[in-house]
């Protein structure tokens, strides 16, 4: 089971790289004012979001809400809620 599990992510993970690399490629001739009016630049050869703070949470966030703590105070500011 754990030999069909590793296979199955090893091939998502193929195949999400490669999506990325398409993507990438077919965004490449872009102008950077068209990239900018969808929210994205080229840095050091790699697409970037304009906005980084705007992507989705990553796992340490969502663990982080999960947490008895995180309840206690806003996941934005850090401020304590009464």
């Amino acid at each position: 089971m754990a030999v069909l599990r590793t296979t199955r992510r090893l091939l998502r993970a193929v195949s999400t790289h490669y999506a990325n690399r398409r993507r990438d490629a077919s965004l490449r001739d872009y102008d950077p004012h068209l990239l900018k009016d969808i929210g994205l630049r080229w840095e050091q050869g790699r697409l970037a979001p304009l906005n980084p703070e705007h992507e989705p949470a990553t796992a340490a966030r969502r663990h982080k809400a999960e947490t008895r703590d995180a309840h206690e105070t806003c996941p934005h500011c850090g401020s304590r809620l009464t």
